[in-house]
């Protein structure tokens, strides 16, 4: 099980591809209360789990890290951090702090450029948008390629529909990883996310807002389940997100039954 926890929404970068919308991005950050309410009900659990620090920039709350690294299994748990990459002495303060294992990140294609790995954990995902695609040069996927390997991935802005275009440039990008890794490396293309916007968060979640509500999608603050100082982990499993679905609350008929138009969007899991 993941559980993925938004410590806040404060983030030292202003990324024009970020998902974050102004009217939730504020200061306020999860409360000592809310942490010991997981870390009670987290402990409980039997067998092993993830815990993944998103936001905002995670690395901006260190210290409510360390406390939840030290009050926690670390033989059965692995910690994850969705960041942006740029407080590099922060990550690894918090790595040499958790020990002998290491930290899981995320890095995306963030706006000061600095695209090497963190550790040998590293995944990259660059957000494509109509605005940044043709910042794909040769030598930027090149590089890419030569540094994550099979750890690359190729997500796309969901708020626009990708034309024929976008589509052959992708096919592109995709013949030259597949000169560095090999023929059978695939990314996604755009032609995907026009047709079905497959939601890229996998498997059963448990989604944690700062304020203590367990989220449907932890890109929509207003997807609310439920909130964890009233109830026991709600957890979650990511079919589909239609049409900018994380944007367009209004999209959705109920929270409660998890719908979008006949379509399941999101199902609960024992």
């Amino acid at each position: 099980m993941e559980f993925k926890l938004i410590l806040g929404y404060r983030c030292n970068l202003k990324c024009s591809y970020c998902y974050q919308l102004k009217e939730h991005c504020n200061d306020k950050e999860m409360s000592y209360e809310i942490i010991d309410t997981f870390l009670k009900r987290y402990n409980k659990l039997k067998g092993s789990h993830s815990i993944n620090f998103f936001g905002g920039e995670p690395l901006l709350y260190a210290d409510k890290i360390k406390y939840i690294m030290d009050r926690v299994d670390k033989d059965r748990t692995s910690i994850s951090i969705s960041t942006n990459g740029s407080l590099r002495g922060t990550f690894y303060e918090l790595q040499e702090y958790w020990g002998q294992h290491s930290i899981g990140n995320l890095l995306s294609n963030k706006e000061h450029g600095d695209f090497t790995k963190l550790n040998e954990e590293s995944s990259f995902r660059y957000v494509v948008t109509k605005e940044n695609i043709d910042e794909l040069t040769e030598s930027k996927i090149t590089f890419l390629a030569n540094h994550y390997k099979e750890k690359l991935q190729f997500k796309y802005d969901m708020s626009s529909k990708w034309e024929l275009e976008h589509i052959q440039k992708m096919e592109h990008v995709q013949r030259i990883l597949q000169g560095v890794l090999g023929s059978d490396f695939h990314i996604e293309l755009p032609v995907d996310y026009n047709s079905k916007f497959v939601c890229f968060v996998s498997g059963t979640n448990c989604f944690i807002n700062y304020n203590g509500d367990y989220l449907a999608c932890h890109r929509n603050p207003n997807s609310k389940l439920g909130n964890i100082m009233e109830e026991d982990f709600i957890y979650c499993k990511n079919e589909y997100c239609l049409d900018r679905c994380t944007n367009r609350p209004e999209n959705l008929y109920s929270y409660g039954k998890y719908e979008f138009k006949g379509v399941t969007l999101f199902h609960s899991c024992d």
